[in-house]
């Protein structure tokens, strides 16, 4: 089965009251290897749990 997970940062133009600066930095941190490499070592009971695919 394959589940894959996305983010999208909220528009501040139609929300302003929204973080839009953390939220970017949150979106890029994903992206970044150290981002991926943190999905990747995620393990609950030595299982990995999450697969990076972000594209480099």
């Amino acid at each position: 089965m394959f589940n894959q997970y996305g983010v999208i940062l909220v528009d501040p133009k139609r929300h302003p009251h929204v973080k839009a600066a953390a939220g970017q930095r949150f979106v890029d941190w994903l992206a970044s290897p150290a981002g991926q490499q943190s999905i990747a070592e995620y393990r609950i009971g030595g299982e990995q749990l999450f697969f990076p695919n972000a594209p480099r």
